[in-house]
């Protein structure tokens, strides 16, 4: 046995060789074990219960499309283990998920499982930077200018899930801001064809999807709540706080006003619309107004080099013509 081991030891180049071999062996066998772990790991209590109901509930009818969806399935697949197993490691109080929540329905994230997918985006995003980067250069020596640079990298894939977040509620914000109007004149010619604020809410949604899926999803999710009970302002307020722009506030805060103190709906929502028109030809007076502005820059760094060049071009070319010959004669 000795004499084996000597062998071996003897076979290998070095001792640091030896090391990596058995660091990058551990490696591979932590990774292997995480992703057994993962995919072979069952929820015994979720399916017992799975069996329970789907013994015991007879089978319904589906309901329509429009409102399935707005529901997605259960969570299930790879992606989402992987977000359950960084879920806990990321945040695990529950009351301290208000406000990332808060985030992700206005970016239009409203499923239970894009909370998980966004911790988890956060912690991976914090890992595999660093990780790409040693992996990249992996002999690289351990200074303090590469552990800065690895602190950085940990920094910047942390907080990339919130600047793409980010981004999407502003580009969701900005597709609601444009489909409000025209949602505003659907509402008053419902309200004044007779049908109630239910009925109205559920056509509008209907009606405005091909200008906004967005704006449409709020609507029937609004009547979808206040069909199964909930208080019409608590509603209201709900699908402000989804949305998150003026627009939506001011016209919750119309319906509610009119709802509490009867006043005539038809006559609200008109008068709102027509503000919301003069709103929109001030914003679009406002940008025309900056625009000379804006392009002043562009014009002065671009185009009036290029027309200098142009006009003056032939001019400087002439004169050097003409002023060469007599400079070298004297």
């Amino acid at each position: 046995m000795r004499l084996f081991l000597n062998q071996i030891f003897t076979s290998l180049p070095s001792p640091e060789y030896s090391l990596i071999l058995i660091f990058i062996f551990v490696a591979v066998s932590l990774l292997a074990g995480g992703v057994t772990f993962i995919f072979l790991r069952r929820d015994i209590l979720a399916e017992r219960l799975s069996r329970l109901v789907s013994a015991k509930a007879p089978e319904k009818k589906e309901e329509s499309a429009k409102n399935l969806r707005l529901f997605e399935e259960a969570p299930k697949g790879f992606v989402v283990k992987v977000a359950n197993s960084f879920n806990h490691v990321a945040l695990p109080e529950k009351r301290a998920t208000k406000g990332p929540r808060l985030k992700l329905l206005k970016a239009g994230f409203r499923s239970k499982r894009a909370y998980m997918n966004y911790l988890a985006c956060k912690v991976l995003g914090g890992v595999i930077l660093p990780v790409i980067y040693m992996t990249t250069f992996l002999f690289f020596k351990f200074t303090s200018q590469n552990m800065l640079f690895l602190a950085l990298l940990a920094l910047i894939g942390f907080f990339l899930p919130d600047l793409f977040l980010s981004h999407k509620t502003q580009k969701r914000q900005e597709e609601l801001s444009r489909g409000v109007p025209d949602a505003l004149d659907l509402m008053v010619v419902c309200v004044e064809a007779g049908l109630g604020l239910n009925m109205t809410f559920k056509r509008v949604g209907e009606e405005i999807r091909p200008i906004s899926k967005s704006l449409s999803d709020e609507f029937l999710l609004t009547n979808l709540e206040i069909r199964s009970g909930q208080p019409r302002e608590e509603s209201f307020k709900n699908m402000a706080l989804r949305c998150g722009i003026p627009e939506v506030r001011n016209l919750m805060t119309i319906l509610n006003q009119s709802s509490r103190f009867g006043t005539s709906l038809a006559k609200a929502l008109r008068v709102h619309s027509d503000a919301m028109r003069v709103r929109r030809r001030q914003i679009a007076e406002e940008k025309a107004a900056k625009s000379a502005v804006k392009l002043l820059f562009p014009l002065v760094a671009f185009i009036f080099p290029s027309l200098f060049i142009v006009i003056l071009g032939p001019a400087v070319i002439r004169i050097m013509h003409a002023l060469l010959p007599a400079i070298g004669k004297h």
